[in-house]
């Protein structure tokens, strides 16, 4: 009989091959996603001879032809029967060959092929095309680098297709470990990664791993913590200095593919600025501690967007605006007047929030928390000072539920997904509905002990659609009023001689 192992990769062969044999009617000649049928041909002739030829040839090769390119020699890439496409993922396989072509780009200093895509008013600067060179010339790309490295963008995006996470075990549904099971038992799924040597392959392998730990587009907007940088540095440090070169080189392609593009039209010179600023301040991991470079990174982004950043609570609006997402003065001044009405409890509990570094003190990483706010603000029925409220109460009940835990088991980091809170803001209409909205909430922990789901039930989904009522408004008005009353206490209480006006229609 066959072992489990067998088992497993037999039915995500067979049901990708059903996939494959859909397409392929449609498409007619596409071969079927089967052992053997996609595997790489002589044909294909070899990803490590192209990489060779393109850095020997550097500035003179015709980038035009990198796409046709790139798709013979990663078959994953290829528009008609690449894995990308016979899983009917365009946008993935897309990103997929922005982030090679852009990668390519980098490594061969060809700035017009990387900011092809790019409008001449957000073109990347040149001085930031030097900085982005530095942190290339940094990493010392070898061919061996940079084919893995392409093979890694090729087959990266696989493990988020839901046809294949329906297929993995249960410990490999989520992406990195999905695309790490492919290559374990369904190497016919990437056929691209046959074409590296065993060095090259545990470096793609190590890096799908790093990638699982630490989310770095989470730190360029401020959704993680130090904790996080601390277990990157641990990582790093058991790794090597090799594998983090060349993860960075990666990082660099991953980002700039994130909007597709012949070339990179992500990476212009808006997004560059906290790009380069987030890996100027990584690598430095192994150098200095993690709360010195995470708030040297916000620090930074503060000195580019002018914010203030000598008080606590400056660095905590700072956190807010890279949450927020945040591009100009009004918009901050937004967040500053919704914090400005929070009462000192409630800034209080913020506040232990936004400055707790998940290594001497617990840490809530709220995942989702960007959208809740972006949602929040394209939704005329939710301001920020009432999410705020909201975010105290959801932390009250966090707070509740680690302390509950035996002290071994509480985590130093509790990741938590706010996916469906953010989908609720986009839609609810009643603003009370939203204020109460916790107390209908559910905190489902998963198995592995250390993230959460928050919950909104059907006790709120229900009422999402709910109209102000007289009685809503009543009791919205209510609560709004004591929470004036509260802030002219605080501002009484410490000295202030400006209190605001309780008959105002907003608290500055």
């Amino acid at each position: 009989m066959p072992d489990e192992g067998e088992a497993e990769q037999a039915d995500l062969n067979e049901n990708l091959d059903r996939d494959a044999l859909v397409a392929s009617e449609v498409q007619g000649t596409a071969p079927s996603i089967s052992d053997g049928e996609l595997s790489c041909s002589s044909e294909s002739v070899s990803l490590a001879r192209l990489v060779r030829k393109l850095l020997a040839t550097g500035a003179e090769f015709d980038g035009q032809q990198l796409p046709g390119l790139l798709q013979s020699h990663l078959l994953e890439l290829h528009k008609s029967w690449g894995t990308h496409a016979l899983l009917d993922q365009n946008l993935e396989r897309d990103r997929a060959e922005s982030a090679c072509i852009s990668v390519i780009a980098l490594v061969t200093n060809r700035y017009d092929m990387f900011t092809k895509p790019q409008d001449r008013s957000v073109r990347l600067r040149p001085q930031q095309w030097d900085s982005l060179q530095q942190i290339v010339a940094w990493s010392e790309v070898t061919p061996e680098h940079l084919q893995a490295v392409l093979v890694l963008l090729a087959i990266r995006g696989l493990g988020k297709n839901t046809t294949i996470l329906q297929q993995v075990p249960a410990h490999a549904q989520r992406p990195e470990k999905a695309v790490l099971h492919l290559i374990s038992v369904a190497e016919n799924v990437v056929p691209s990664v046959s074409q590296l040597g065993e060095t090259a392959r545990e470096l793609v392998e190590t890096a799908l791993l790093l990638h699982e730990l630490f989310n770095f587009a989470q730190m360029l907007q401020g959704e993680n913590v130090p904790g996080n940088i601390a277990q990157l540095r641990e990582f790093v440090a058991e790794k090597g200095q090799r594998m983090w070169r060349f993860y960075l080189v990666f990082l660099l392609g991953f980002m700039s593919g994130l909007q597709a593009g012949e070339g990179s039209r992500f990476m212009n010179a808006s997004n560059a600025k906290s790009v380069i600023s987030g890996i100027r301040m990584l690598l430095h991991v192994l150098d200095d501690t993690p709360n010195a470079i995470y708030w040297g990174y916000l620090s930074d982004r503060a000195r580019h967007l002018k914010l203030p950043r000598q008080t606590a609570d400056d660095l905590v609006l700072v956190r807010l605006a890279c949450l927020a997402r945040v591009q100009d003065e009004q918009s901050y001044f937004a967040l500053q007047t919704a914090w400005d009405a929070l009462h000192a409890s409630g800034k209080d509990s913020l506040r232990d929030h936004f400055l707790a570094d998940g290594i001497h003190s617990t840490a809530f990483l709220l995942e989702f928390l960007p959208d809740c706010l972006v949602n929040s603000n394209a939704n005329a029925t939710i301001s920020l000072s009432l999410l705020f409220s909201v975010l105290v109460d959801l932390l009250h009940q966090l707070r509740m539920m680690t302390r509950s835990l035996p002290e071994s088991r509480q985590p130093r980091i509790m990741r938590v997904d706010l996916s469906d809170m953010a989908q609720f803001i986009r839609a609810v209409k009643n603003r009370f509905v939203f204020q109460t909205c916790v107390s209908r909430c559910r905190i489902v922990p998963n198995t592995d002990e250390k993230s959460v789901r928050f919950e909104m039930t059907g006790a709120n989904w229900s009422r999402v659609n709910d109209a102000d009522t007289d009685v809503t408004l009543l009791a919205y008005t209510v609560h709004e009023l004591m929470q004036r009353q509260h802030v002219m206490e605080d501002h009484f209480k410490s000295g202030v001689a400006n209190a605001p006006d309780a008959d105002s229609d907003r608290v500055f």
